[in-house]
């Protein structure tokens, strides 16, 4: 045997090997098989170095291949769905197993319900959120879903329905807190929370006998002026005739959301109450071996008797209750008990008596109705005695609801009759504030008892014989008891026009708000959101949160987050530079660093003066300002670290924004005024000069190093994917880049450059930092109607105000004028211009928003 011949097998083994004479058929065709499916799975499903692998979907016949077989496996063949769902899981991508319900299922009442409770977890719903929903831009405030303003055009329409017709909102999100206890314990407490010299106490005469509602400002406990927590409304429940005023009182207090938890927990402070959560009640059936373990103990001790008691823990409550050790004094928040809807303008008198007619029911005292009509039937709220409440049981509203949208119109023959405002201060009954809404068990039971809005339907489908005519089971539906509460709008003819804002608070009981609310809009009402109470405070010269307020404080902070997220949201050179600008704070007003300019102390805190005899003879220091200042004067002038509410008119031509600049003129600025009027010239008095930017060049460097710097590490990592792709098998992607810190930093560097340095960090003069100086800055701005102007509410210094009126008395063009002018200047403009200011002495009054 040669060396190149392959050796047999029974020859390498050294032996020979007998062959079988024949082959099984059978053991062959199977061996075959397994060798054929072999090589049909190797085919299909190649694995190894170099070879592609394909997914489930992709090897059916291209006949059966569809595109979103990747995303549905129910497309694919049963058998091949399993192995599909186990290769999407392992890339990442989990395969959707059902596609979104249809519209129908989802406009199913029952699972509207339960979307609608779902989405109620987060934000809290006002009954009118529906209607709301689906006409006004929704926002998320204080914990509520608000309208903010219509998705129409409709800012025209609703500073005419405030002033001429009638303005409706939805304020049923203000909170309102219960607190029952005896009158001196009431007095003593307030006393520490309240101050005099903000205006009548809580404990007033005129408001104690529930005829009309207050306004306070609530402080914390013991820091007036400081520490203001908001100002907040009031009413006490009436007392019957047999009542004594030394037995337990009842008061609703009204408080705004946004600082409500911290106004309760001074209350509670203040009061010394605690959470009522845990209970103990006497057992009425207590066990057998309780009683026996119970008594082995008397026997043991034999001492004092006492009751077996148990402890119940209320996990959660939706009107918490808390009472002092006595339980004498107990405060309750009552939240979605109520609603709250506000009618402003002098229309709101027709709204209301087209919408609400008294129910004719024993019950209720004749003289009520007739004085309720009689109030209605004036020509504006502002005739009526200002903050009366009127208690009324009226039919239910979807009585009086018309069939299509139309507006009041009050018979002459009717109005001629009507009492006028003289007879209705004379005439008022001495119960006319009574209402059963102040008792728990009828409210519930009101609500329990009420007619759905499905069931009416289905009655009225079956009764009426003639569409719109009324049927015999209305009569029997349960009257409404409400609370009228009237608001006199302004009432300083020489600040703002008198009566603007004067108008009507509704308060309905809980399940009535979307009824009663249809009612008033179709019955002519304009709607409106959270926009419309900022525009009618402004109209009325006033403010709804003062600066040195929780509430205000909030505001501030949230609108300062807004513009600078607006301002970096611009490209760098649509960007305002506010250093050229010598604008030392942007995005918000620094009171705190105004008031150390102005008195040289850093570490006296601000408020806003509310006293008013201090405002008034500020006003009159002002207006003679041809006198000297003495020191008598300044003792009863306000504080140097207090701020004075203004309000700001431009005398011309321009535009004014909120956080806008307020300076003192110097002489060359009065020369410049009357030369511009003497030529008709409406320009700028004064234009600010540009400052050198210190930061533009280092910008620019800081930029183009992060740049090379983002290249250099995108090269790295280049490098990096190809030097391992030279030894790998499979393919390399180039790893992330994981530079968001780097870019974070690079921000926030950036964003340090484009700013001028925060005067709140650093010892920066807020009062030096233009050509003119700064002695207070512009809350709130925007062209007003009333006035036909730019009107704005602003506060400044008294210091400043004082630098003014000695800069007018020796500048004889300042002299001649009767009016206190200063000049405003907005942040991002250069341009300063005269505005006149009046000085706002109702502070502490309630705004008519």
């Amino acid at each position: 045997m040669s060396t190149t011949q392959k050796l047999e097998f029974d020859a390498q083994l050294g032996g020979h090997i007998t062959l079988p004479t024949h082959v099984s058929t059978y053991h062959y065709a199977a061996g075959a098989l397994a060798e054929i499916k072999d090589l049909i799975s190797e085919a299909q499903h190649p694995t190894g170095p170099g070879r592609s692998s394909k997914l489930i979907f992709q090897s059916l016949p291209k006949h059966m291949r569809r595109r979103a077989m990747s995303h549905h496996p129910k497309r694919l063949p049963r058998k091949y769905r399993k192995a599909h769902k186990s290769q999407m899981g392992k890339g990442g991508n989990q395969p959707v197993n059902h596609k979104r319900p249809s519209r129908k299922y989802r406009r199913r009442p029952g699972n509207l319900l339960k979307d609608y409770i779902r989405r109620q977890r987060k934000h809290i719903w006002l009954e009118t959120h529906i209607w709301h929903a689906k006409r006004f831009h929704m926002v998320d405030r204080w914990g509520h879903r608000l309208p903010y303003a219509s998705c129409d055009k409709t800012y025209r329409a609703c500073y005419r329905a405030s002033a001429q017709h009638c303005l409706l909102q939805d304020i049923s999100y203000y909170c309102c807190v219960e607190i029952k206890g005896q009158l001196d314990m009431l007095h003593q407490g307030f006393a520490r929370l309240t101050s005099s010299e903000c205006g009548p106490r809580i404990t007033a005469k005129t408001y104690v006998s529930g005829r009309r509602e207050g306004t306070v400002e609530l402080f914390c406990d013991g820091q007036y002026p400081l520490g203001a927590l908001q100002r907040a409304t009031f009413i006490w429940q009436p007392l019957e005739d047999t009542e004594d005023e030394v037995k337990q009182r009842t008061i609703w207090l009204w408080l705004h959301p946004s600082a409500a938890d911290a106004t309760i927990e001074q209350i509670l402070k203040v009061f010394k109450l605690k959470s009522m959560k845990q209970t103990k009640v006497p057992l009425e059936n207590p066990d057998e071996d309780q009683v026996m373990e119970d008594s082995k103990e008397k026997s043991k001790t034999k001492k004092n008797k006492k009751p077996l008691l148990k402890t119940i823990t209320r996990a959660f409550e939706l009107q918490p209750r808390y009472a002092n050790s006595t339980e004498d004094l107990q405060l309750t928040i009552l939240r979605q008990e109520f609603n709250r809807f506000r009618l402003t303008g002098s229309g709101a008198q027709r709204v209301l008596a087209s919408s609400l007619r008294p129910h004719p029911q024993p019950a209720q005292p004749q003289p009520h109705a007739d004085y309720y009509e009689a109030a209605l039937g004036l020509s504006s709220p502002s005739e009526v005695l200002s903050n009366l409440i009127m208690g009324i049981q009226v039919i239910d509203p979807r009585l009086q609801k018309p069939k299509k949208r139309t507006k009041p119109v009050i018979d002459s023959d009717t109005n001629s009759n009507s009492s006028s405002a003289i007879d209705l201060l004379v005439s008022q009954p001495k119960s006319l504030s009574e209402s059963p809404l102040w008792q728990k068990e009828f409210r519930q039971q009101l609500a329990s008892n009420l007619l759905s809005p499905h069931a009416y339907d289905e009655l009225r489908r079956k009764h009426a014989v003639v569409p719109g005519a009324p049927c015999l089971f209305e009569e029997k539906l349960q009257s409404v008891p409400i609370i009228l509460i009237q608001r006199p709008g302004s009432q300083d003819s020489q600040y703002k026009r008198l009566g603007y804002g004067s108008g009507w608070d509704v308060i309905a009981p809980a399940k009535y708000g979307m009824n009663l609310w249809l009612t008033l809009i179709m019955w002519g009402a304009r709607p409106g959101g959270l926009r419309e109470m900022d525009s009618v405070a402004r109209e009325s010269g006033a403010d709804l949160h003062l600066p040195d307020t929780q509430t205000g404080l909030k505001e501030q902070h949230v609108a300062e987050v807004e513009r600078r997220t607006r301002y970096f949201r611009l490209p760098p050179n649509k960007r305002c530079n506010y250093r050229k600008l010598s604008v030392a704070s942007p995005f918000k007003p620094p009171w705190q660093e105004l008031v150390r300019d102005w008195t040289d102390d850093s570490v006296q805190p601000f408020y806003v003066c509310r006293q008013r005899s201090q405002l008034v003879a500020l006003e009159q220091r002002l207006l003679h300002s041809h006198q000297s200042w003495s020191i008598s004067d300044s003792q009863a002038l306000p504080p140097s670290n207090s701020l004075i509410q203004i309000q700001v008119q431009l005398l011309r031509r321009g535009h004014l924004q909120d956080n806008a600049l307020i300076c003192l003129p110097i002489g060359q600025d009065y020369k410049h005024r009357w030369r511009q009027i003497k030529k008709s010239d409406l320009g700028p008095v004064h234009c600010e000069p540009l400052q050198p930017d210190v930061n533009e060049r280092q910008r620019k460097d800081l930029r183009l190093a992060h740049k090379r710097k983002l290249k250099r590490l995108r090269a790295r990592r280049v490098r990096e994917k190809r030097r391992c792709q030279e030894t790998a098998i499979r393919k390399v992607y180039i790893r992330p880049a994981n530079t968001e810190h780097l870019v974070r930093a690079q921000l926030e560097e950036m964003c340090r450059l484009w700013l001028p340095t925060d005067p709140t960090e650093t010892q920066q003069s807020v009062r030096r930092q233009s050509s003119r100086q700064v002695f207070g800055y512009v809350s709130k701005a925007a062209f007003s109607y009333t006035e036909a102007k730019v009107c704005a509410v602003g506060y400044v210094t008294v210091n400043g105000l004082r630098e003014l009126c000695l800069q007018s008395k020796d500048k004889p063009q300042a002299k001649n004028s009767s009016q206190l002018l200063c000049l405003v200047r907005d942040a991002n403009s250069r341009d300063y211009r005269w505005a006149s200011f009046k000085i706002n002495l109702n502070v502490a009054v309630a705004p008519p928003g």
